[in-house]
């Protein structure tokens, strides 16, 4: 096997394990016996986690039959590599696991289950999703992972003056920027905004996947 067929091996067997993960951890939110608490939100960034992924995956191998690419082993590898790790991760936060809440309200911190309410054990999709811990996993791992893919391109280019540089650069400091959003506030219409915006972004850079 050439390198980059050891290297597309790795990375789908990584893009594997975290859809995986995002399955099972929706399959335990439906499993029978279960006390859910749904909410639209960590839904949505599910959504948005899963089309991406499977997006990148097919994305990669045309990306990786580059010229600079196929080169041999490197910092592009490295970054190419660390993405989807960061990806994984991603897949791994978007979804609560089936003890989230107990463990919460074992450890004495303020959960979605009120005095007086029945113990019975509820994950509550709406407690999980605005946790300070996740928002700052989950986002900040998604803001880590527009920066890999920003320097993945940057190694890319092996001519360029500052100017195109430059304009390969802003549109990732605009999606870190809109990704920071859900970390700073609670308000749910921001985080419908923030969902829908880079939603529609991926939804609209599969369909043009598609068509092509």
């Amino acid at each position: 096997m050439s390198q980059l067929e050891y290297l597309v091996a790795l990375i789908s067997i990584i893009v594997g394990l975290g859809l995986t993960d995002l399955a099972q951890s929706f399959r335990e939110l439906i499993r029978p016996g279960h006390s859910v608490k749904w909410d639209g939100l960590p839904l949505a960034w599910s959504a948005f986690v899963f089309v991406m992924t499977i997006l990148l995956w097919g994305q990669g191998f045309t990306v990786l039959e580059e010229p600079v690419a196929a080169g041999g082993p490197g910092p592009f590898f490295l970054t190419f590599l660390l993405f989807f790790l960061l990806l994984y991760l991603c897949c791994a936060f978007a979804l609560p696991d089936p003890d989230w809440e107990r463990s919460s309200v074992e450890s004495g911190s303020t959960g979605s289950i009120e005095a007086g309410e029945s113990s019975e054990h509820q994950v509550d999709l709406e407690a999980f999703y605005f946790s300070k811990g996740h928002r700052r996993w989950f986002f900040g791992l998604l803001i880590g992972f527009w920066v890999a893919l920003m320097v993945a391109d940057q190694l890319t280019f092996e001519s360029g003056g500052p100017a195109q540089r430059l304009r390969s650069v802003l549109p990732v400091v605009g999606l870190c920027a809109v990704t920071a959003i859900p970390i700073l506030t609670d308000r749910r219409w921001a985080h419908w905004i923030v969902v829908t915006l880079l939603g529609g972004l991926i939804g609209a850079e599969a369909v043009r996947d598609i068509l092509l």
